[in-house]
């Protein structure tokens, strides 16, 4: 059962990888790093301490990319880290789920337009598959998997995503054009 498991999740996970392949390559070419401009991290003026929020639900990331290939094995680190949390709190492990990951590519591209657990077109993020999505998490700016999973912790509303009663958990992360990475974390059960 163990082995089947395994075997599974590396299926899973090489198909991830082609697909991030395929996006990568039709993908205009970027600058290796990203400038984050003052609206990635402050709705206002003033400082709101060590963490900056854009909006009571939605906590902004900063950092610098290295390339499009490591927005992937960020991607992939997430899951590793958030089942070392989940083992830490004493809960269950989530597993990979490809269905997932794809309403997640939707919604990283999404909150590149608008950043917000509300999707472009007004409807609410589970609408892109609401037979699978239960829990939503988005960060931008961030660029590898351990910052933008401690954020999630240090949030409150991110962390309750992240201890939640999920089985399942997707990943993806989109490079904007300005090199800006944002991540979108989708959960099932």
């Amino acid at each position: 059962m163990k082995n089947k498991k395994l075997f599974i999740g590396i299926i899973a996970l090489t198909i991830v990888i082609a697909a991030a392949i395929g996006f990568y390559v039709s993908q205009p070419k970027l600058n290796e790093t990203a400038e984050l401009d003052d609206t990635a991290v402050s709705r206002e003026e003033s400082d709101e301490g060590d963490v900056h929020w854009i909006d009571d639900g939605a906590i902004a990331l900063a950092g610098e990319a290295e390339s499009s290939e490591a927005a992937l094995q960020q991607a992939s680190a997430t899951l590793a880290l958030v089942n070392n949390r989940r083992a830490q709190q004493g809960l269950n492990q989530l597993s990979w789920d490809d269905r997932l990951v794809q309403a997640a590519q939707v919604r990283a591209q999404e909150a590149a337009t608008t950043f917000s657990h509300t999707r472009p077109n007004g409807t609410d993020w589970y609408t892109v598959n609401s037979a699978i999505m239960f829990g939503e998490n988005l960060a931008k700016g961030y660029y590898d998997a351990g910052t933008v999973v401690q954020a999630w912790i240090d949030s409150p509303t991110h962390r309750a995503n992240l201890d939640g009663n999920f089985n399942t958990m997707g990943v993806a992360i989109y490079q904007a054009p300005n090199g800006s990475w944002y991540w979108a974390q989708a959960f099932g059960y």
